[in-house]
């Protein structure tokens, strides 16, 4: 499927920038030269940055590299050499960042660059440029690289800056800094879906008139060849000192201003820029009267002045900076005097920035457009969580983080940083009456980590839900399989609410040959480039209108469904739903038989242990084995477990400072080895597991395996695991038989968010799952359980891939049984028919 691109314009003009050997370069001599004088300042003061803004991102990315099993020595090692990775990925990107400004400066005759700390809403110490200026006086004169960088000035759209971003950066950095880059057909639509901007600015304003600008600058040149004068008024480029990013004067009240409080690598704001651009401005705020160059520059004075944003990331600031510069190269190319028209976006933290500082300098924005850090709050470092402690979240109307202890841990604490930071970026930066469009997990619309989305008001404002786009098992980041959401909304003072009565307007995409949830990693990664632009998307994919509506019609912030959805399986369960153990220490807790040999580990606290991967419905497909050094959560059992296994306790011991570093809150008190998710739960007879992460709805009975290094053991659930646990074996069949029918499976569907955490206590605790009292109907599920149980073992002699392709006729009929009998079951609880089922 192709795009809209020119047919001068190559698809690949980036990538003669990144694969050439001039960054390569840099990147040697800039990792040759940190103690340089020039550097180690920078290399410093850049790791605090980090430390302070994003936390102990080096262990995570040493962690993501490689499995661990050494010192805590050795792990520091790992962790530093990690940081002198990312200090030369980030500048190379950077540095690459800054020439491509300069040579679109060159070209132009434009300033589009300052340096990072000159008008930074936050302190930044890292002197970035002092780095390139060392590392370019040592590079070897490249004439094909300056004519790469001349060739992406003049050419590429401001979708190639993500392609540089994701070709200079790994996607373990991108990862460890939550940086999941928007593609421009998301933005684009989230423009379209923001009538604030379509109505109020674009739909009243002319649209740029180029052939009338391209002859105004022929007919300027003309007169200046032949030694006379044009009438462009000077005041037209002046430059203000006072005015932060152009000298070029502009009525700001006249156009909508647009924020992005995290603006990455610049989608949102380049679409903005490029739809006043295209669309046209109000009359009002442009120059009608005189000379199109004139034309052009009130123009360019206008959208720099009313798009703007911030972002942590250094590299983000100075990416977004080059996409909106090259959204606004139309007009660049028409005037033909010197104009400082440097983007208004700024390193900054939604933390600690306010509406007073800039980009924003004491106005609110009119429209807001996101794509929130998709980063867990336990992630967060211990300095980050008490900023939000003390700022927004202290605010008690906002409500943002108001659970504490055990609920907080029990998976709460796990909730996503983009909730608490998109609202308190409407709170902060957007006027009342103003419009925002957030991308944010698909999750949000179902678990409890969104319900704060799903509330009706902000404090004392109102808040309307415009319109969500849900695109299910798609993935719009490239090489990232992440359920996303577009959530369209606006904020007022007066009574409107969610429309809770009606339900929330709403599409829902897919792919043509898509079933639902069916996609992988790879296909997400090949289907993001057709996330280009609005048409590409509408070509691509299949569209199904339709209303969300609040799965408990008393309470509009409970999980969002389809109008739509099945619903005689959700009601009241009577069962307590346990998530797995939980160590944040894969490295020192997972365990091989090379490694319990090696140690000479006792096989005391070592036990078949599940992941996701093993997990099919009615058996298992393997195990692992790991270490679980407690019966519960904060057992203080350290001189116990020294004394009666010292070899394990000695391992433990050699990874001490490893377990004392992890952050999360869960491991607060106890001993330095302590779990979660851990407790008399954990060691039932029985427990029907399920994996809560992405849409597998696979329910299983576990209870002790045989293993010839361990003898017989019982089935530990791990961190992606969730289970229900009971000593009644025919209690667990049943539960299980319920949760594989095809109604519990369709409900599932209906109700889940098909995202990370599609299968989380919160989503199958809103099942129908009555107690078990031994009933006709229950009973009958459980033996058909039980049989499908002894089916699946005789079949699991294979790949987990061609396990999935088979098809069982013996475990198909059992299954069918199982269907009719939970419709009757249905029709028994609920009164409702089961031949009324769709």
């Amino acid at each position: 499927m192709t795009d809209r691109r020119s047919e001068t314009d190559s698809a690949d003009e980036w990538v003669e920038l990144v694969d050439g050997t001039h960054l390569d370069q840099y990147r040697y001599v800039l990792a040759e030269s940190l103690a340089a004088e020039a550097v180690a300042p920078t290399y410093d003061a850049w790791r605090q940055y980090v430390r302070d803004h994003h936390g102990d991102v080096f262990a995570a990315v040493a962690a993501d590299s490689t499995h661990i099993d050494g010192t805590d020595a050795e792990a520091d090692a790992s962790s530093r050499a990690a940081a002198r990775e990312l200090f030369v990925e980030t500048l190379a990107f950077d540095y690459l960042l800054v020439r491509l400004l300069e040579s679109l400066e060159s070209q132009y005759e434009c300033e589009l660059t300052r340096p990072l700390a000159a008008d930074a809403a936050i302190e930044f110490d890292p002197e970035f440029e002092t780095v390139h200026q060392f590392v370019r006086s040592r590079l070897d004169a490249d004439q094909s690289f300056e004519d790469a960088l001349a060739r992406f000035a003049s050419v590429a759209d401001s979708g190639a800056v993500a392609k540089l971003h994701s070709a200079c950066v790994s996607p373990r950095a991108r990862r460890a800094f939550g940086r999941y880059d928007t593609p421009p057909g998301l933005a684009m639509l989230a423009l379209e879906s923001g009538e604030q901007i379509e109505r109020d600015a674009l739909e009243t304003g002319r649209k740029t008139d180029r052939e009338t600008l391209e002859a105004g600058r022929k007919t300027d040149r003309e007169t200046l060849e032949a030694g006379g004068q044009t009438d462009r008024d000077p005041k037209g480029i002046a430059v203000d000192d006072e005015n932060e990013s152009t000298g070029l004067d502009f009525d700001t009240e006249s156009v909508p201003l647009v924020l992005d409080p995290g603006c990455g690598a610049g989608a949102f704001v380049a679409a903005a820029a490029s739809r006043l651009l295209d669309e046209g401005l109000p009359e009002a705020a442009s120059a009608t009267d005189g000379p199109p160059d004139a034309v052009a520059c009130s123009r360019l004075a206008d959208i720099v002045a009313a798009v703007r944003g911030f972002d942590v990331s250094p590299t983000a600031v100075r990416a977004s900076r080059l996409a909106v510069a090259l959204a606004i190269r139309p007009l660049l190319e028409v005037i033909d005097e010197r104009v400082r028209a440097c983007p208004r976006i700024v390193l900054g933290d939604v933390v600690e920035t306010t509406v007073d500082d800039a980009p924003l300098s004491g106005q609110r924005a009119d429209v807001i457009l996101a794509n929130p850090p998709w980063l867990t709050w336990d992630a967060l470092p211990e300095r980050v969580k008490s900023r939000w402690r003390n700022g927004p979240i202290a605010d008690p109307a906002l409500d943002l983080f108001g659970r504490e202890g055990a609920e907080a841990r029990l998976g709460y604490a796990n909730d996503d940083l983009s909730v608490p930071y998109a609202w308190t970026c409407l709170d902060r930066y957007l006027v009342d009456g103003g419009r925002a469009a957030f991308v944010l997990k698909r999750d949000l619309l179902t678990g409890p980590a969104g319900e704060r989305i799903r509330r009706e008001t902000l404090g004392a404002r109102s808040i309307t839900h415009d319109h969500v786009h849900d695109f299910g098992s798609l993935s719009p980041f490239s090489g990232v399989d992440a359920g996303a959401v577009l959530f369209t909304l606006r904020i007022g003072t007066g009574p409107e609410t969610t429309p809770a009565a009606d339900g929330i307007p709403a599409t829902w995409w897919s792919a043509a040959d898509d079933s639902a949830h069916s996609r992988t990693a790879n296909e997400a990664a090949e289907g993001a480039g057709l996330f280009e632009s609005p048409e590409t998307m509408r070509r691509s994919f299949d569209r199904s209108p339709g209303r969300l509506v609040p799965a408990d019609p008393t309470d509009p912030s409970s999980a969002w469904i389809r109008e739509d959805a099945e619903r005689r399986a959700i009601g009241e369960s009577g069962y307590r739903i346990r998530h797995g153990v939980k160590d944040d220490a894969k490295a020192v807790y997972a365990l091989d038989r090379a490694t319990i040999e090696r140690h000479g580990i006792e096989k005391t606290h070592v036990y078949p242990y599940l992941k996701s991967k093993h997990i099919v419905k009615y058996g298992l497909f393997g195990y692992d084995h790991h270490l679980v050094p407690q019966r519960q959560a904060g057992e203080e059992n350290e001189a116990k477990l020294r004394d009666e296994t010292p070899a394990t306790y000695e391992y433990l011991h050699s990874h001490r400072q490893r377990l004392l570093e992890r952050s999360s809150s869960w491991f607060e008190g106890g001993p330095f080895y302590s779990l979660f998710g851990l407790g008399q739960y954990t060691w039932a007879d029985y427990k029907v597991v399920w994996c809560r992460l992405g849409f597998k709805p696979h329910f299983a009975v576990v209870s002790t395996v045989t293993d010839p290094l361990l003898g017989e053991q019982p089935v530990v659930p791990g961190d992606h695991c969730m289970f229900i646990g009971t000593d009644d074996e025919r209690e667990a069949h049943y539960l299980c038989g319920l949760l594989n029918s095809a109604p519990y499976q369709r409900c599932l569907r209906d109700i889940s968010s098909g995202g990370k955490s599609s299968l989380s206590k919160s989503t199958v605790a809103r099942l129908l799952l009555p107690e078990w009292a031994a009933t006709p109907q229950q009973c009958r599920l459980a033996e058909l359980s039980q049989l499908a149980h002894e089916i699946v073992p005789d079949h699991v002699d294979c790949s987990k891939r061609a396990y999935n392709q088979k098809t069982i006729p013996e475990l198909e009929s059992v299954q069918a049984e199982i269907d009719r009998t939970v419709e009757e079951f249905l029709a028994a609880h609920t009164g409702r028919d089961p031949r009324e089922t769709e």
